[in-house]
């Protein structure tokens, strides 16, 4: 839903983008390569924070084993607050 939202996807054609493999690690979006807040563990209270480091991490080449290759800009979406707050991040690598 947040990939039709943001504008990834078409309307009720997120589910195929997912399975079309564009998300994937070496996709031509990747989404969640470190396997996201689930796959970490679910830091409460600083769950911005952490996909603000992850986002960080990619677009500064540092990520290791989770980097995407050429990755200069990332987008982090946060929903908290039983769904009544937003927010979203762009980072960017400097040029």
């Amino acid at each position: 839903m947040a990939l039709e939202h943001l504008g990834a996807a078409e309307p009720g054609k997120g589910g195929e983008l997912i399975l079309s493999g564009a998300t994937a690690a070496g996709g031509a979006l990747p989404v969640n390569p470190g396997g996201g807040l689930i796959g970490l563990g679910h830091p409460v209270g600083a769950t911005g924070v952490r996909m603000l480091r992850d986002a960080a991490r990619q677009v500064a080449g540092t990520a290791e084993a989770t980097q995407v290759d050429g990755a200069r800009t990332a987008l982090t979406v946060n929903v908290g607050g039983s769904f009544t707050t937003v927010v979203s991040l762009v980072v960017t690598a400097e040029a």
